[in-house]
């Protein structure tokens, strides 16, 4: 096993995926080209941007991380190289650490397949192959929204009882999952999809009183699953005191320090134990931010306080083969690098800038400090996120001979122009407040970005289908039904507008099987639908029709007056910055109308 181990990190990161399954084959590996490096592959992830650790680090007990010194979430503007202790003995660089946990994932790839055949994993009584099924799921579609998990330390623990592994964790990821299963067995009645994963949901509330007395990765990590699976599901109050434990224990533990400086030292951690310190606080740092727009409550977890790089040691699952596993009815796809690191790299980045445009924009009034700043650095930040994508990820939805990249790479797009409608429309909705042209140009990319956040819609929903799409997808949707409808209400039921409208409507509800939190986001649409008096002609047609992801909609047509009153009498009002949702709805200004169709805090209007 240590040949192999040393055999595989002498491997361009891409080749260890094959590597594996060669192992797996045949119980050795070919090293071809190993002292070479695949330039191409490496240029084409995400310039993470260089740094070095300036200040001290120490590891307490219990893997804990005491930190002195200035630190920086976003390390981008740093020159240096490499990471390590400012010391005589020690200095080892990130290119190497990266290599090594691509490898150290590779070979539990391999010892996962071997524990597994040899009954070694701790599957909490629930028979390993409905165990095998639900993880197969999660990996496949639940893993890769956010990158919670981490499935090499996960599974190598699951084997040995160690710390990254817990029966909390592992009944969290079956419960997140339960409601994408088609097996019997996951529901306590069959014909009722909301009894899926009910025992898993009391196992994980036996687990959870022990739990909340140390805090732990694999704690944090349930927390976050819980979270967002109880969202979706309509439990609102529940989800935000899951997400706040995890927070909380994240601040405990550390975690919001970047650990690298401690790492391959005498005493210090292993890469893989960096990589899930890394993964884990920045899920964190993504999820508050989207529960945040979901429900209208400040983010817990600001920005100043995330002093972790966005850079990632193991590549593994950048050029692993992703099958649409829990897909059934997506056979014929025929497979994609997963591109997993790239993907959750660049939402690292288009996290920070969502939580900007929340605090700077609907946190606050944005009639005061200067909007028209606020607006042009935002959208600026947005333009240059937009261009550094790395080619890989890149996809153009009307680009109709294109393969299809795997759902989480499409969701990335989909948060990419649901914020630019985030950013702009209280420009819109505070015309009478605003200079006519920044009003206009604000409706304009409105209109573009909903337009184009439909196209990967529509090639998302002929691709994979919405039925078991995440609850983000349909908050994408729902944002740009928002902007469709008030087109469609001026442009009549011909329109192309209208078309996408239908589209966004039937999305809506294909969703709701599966997030039943779905359902107020259709009825605010249709409500809305029938106060701007919008009739479609038929059902949304799901072919893509010409080219509307790069055109500009506006055509000079449309009165600006009307879509400013669509919106109601008056200004957005800032939330107040409590988290009772009842003193959310209290402190709209008495003079004005309460919006209809919120995009910040829609749950609770």
């Amino acid at each position: 096993m240590h040949s192999f181990l040393g055999r595989l990190a002498s491997l361009p990161t891409d080749a260890l995926s094959s590597a594996v399954e060669e192992y797996a084959r045949t119980g050795s590996v070919s090293v071809v080209g190993s002292d070479t490096v695949d330039e191409q592959a490496d240029s084409n992830l995400v310039d993470q941007g260089p740094s070095t650790s300036r200040f001290s680090y120490g590891v307490r007990a219990g893997g804990r991380i005491s930190a002195h010194g200035p630190t920086s979430a976003l390390f981008d503007e740093r020159d240096e190289r490499e990471f390590g202790l400012q010391t005589s003995h020690v200095s080892v660089s990130e290119d190497e650490l990266s290599r090594f946990a691509s490898a150290r994932c590779a070979e539990e790839r391999h010892n996962e397949i071997l524990n597994v055949a040899s009954g070694k994993l701790d599957f909490d009584g629930v028979s390993p192959d409905l165990a095998m099924h639900l993880l197969a799921l999660h990996w496949n579609r639940q893993h890769f929204a956010f990158l919670i998990s981490y499935r090499p330390l996960f599974t190598r623990d699951m084997a040995c009882a160690g710390p990254y592994f817990s029966k909390l964790l592992l009944n969290a990821m079956f419960f997140s999952v339960s409601k994408f299963s088609t097996r019997s067995e996951v529901y306590d009645e069959p014909s009722d999809q909301k009894t899926a994963g009910k025992r898993f949901l009391k196992r994980v509330k036996e687990l959870l009183g022990e739990a909340l007395d140390q805090s732990s990765i694999p704690s944090i990590q349930a927390m976050l699953l819980m979270s967002s699976s109880l969202f979706a599901l309509g439990s609102q109050s529940a989800a935000w005191h899951y997400h706040g434990i995890a927070v909380q224990m994240i601040f405990d533990m550390g975690l919001n320090y970047d650990s690298l400086a401690s790492t391959n030292v005498p005493g210090g951690l292993t890469a893989e134990e960096t990589e899930i310190r890394r993964r884990v606080v920045w899920a964190a740092f993504i999820y508050d931010k989207v529960l945040s727009l979901y429900q209208g409550r400040p983010p817990s977890f600001a920005e100043d306080r995330m002093h972790v790089p966005h850079r990632f040691l193991d590549m593994y699952e950048e050029y692993e083969l992703w099958t649409p596993y829990a897909f059934p009815t997506m056979q014929a796809y025929p497979g994609a690098p997963a591109r997993a690191i790239s993907t959750f790299t660049s939402l690292c980045s288009l996290s920070v800038i969502m939580g900007r445009i929340i605090t700077q924009i609907y946190a606050e009034k944005i009639h005061l400090d200067r909007p028209a700043d606020r607006l042009q650095q935002l959208s600026t930040s947005l333009e240059r996120w937009k261009e550094a994508l790395p080619p890989p990820i890149l996809f153009d939805a009307d680009d109709k001979d294109s393969l299809v990249p795997p759902p989480h790479v499409l969701s990335l797009h989909s948060v990419y122009y649901t914020l630019v409608t985030l950013l702009h429309r209280p420009f819109v909705e505070t015309g009478r407040l605003s200079d006519p042209t920044i009003v206009e140009i604000s409706w304009v990319r409105c209109e573009q970005a909903a337009a184009s956040a439909t196209g990967v819609l529509t090639r998302y929903r002929q691709t994979f289908t919405l039925a078991r799409a995440p609850f983000l997808i349909s908050y994408c949707t729902f944002v740009a039904a928002t902007i469709h409808v008030r087109i469609a209400s001026q442009r009549g039921p011909s329109c192309e507008a209208a078309r996408l409208l239908g589209i966004c409507l039937e999305s809506l509800q294909e969703n709701s099987a599966t997030n039943p939190g779905v359902k107020k986001m259709h009825a605010t649409i249709l409500s809305l639908m029938d106060k701007l008096n919008v009739h479609l002609a038929g059902t949304g047609n799901t072919e893509l029709v010409g080219s509307t992801s790069n055109a500009s909609v506006w055509d000079g047509g449309m009165d600006l007056s009307a879509i400013i009153s669509s919106f109601g009498d008056g200004p957005m009002i800032d939330p107040s910055f409590t988290f009772d949702p009842s003193l959310l709805l209290s402190n709209v200004d008495q003079g004005h109308s309460q919006q209809q169709d919120p995009l910040y805090g829609f749950i609770y209007r």
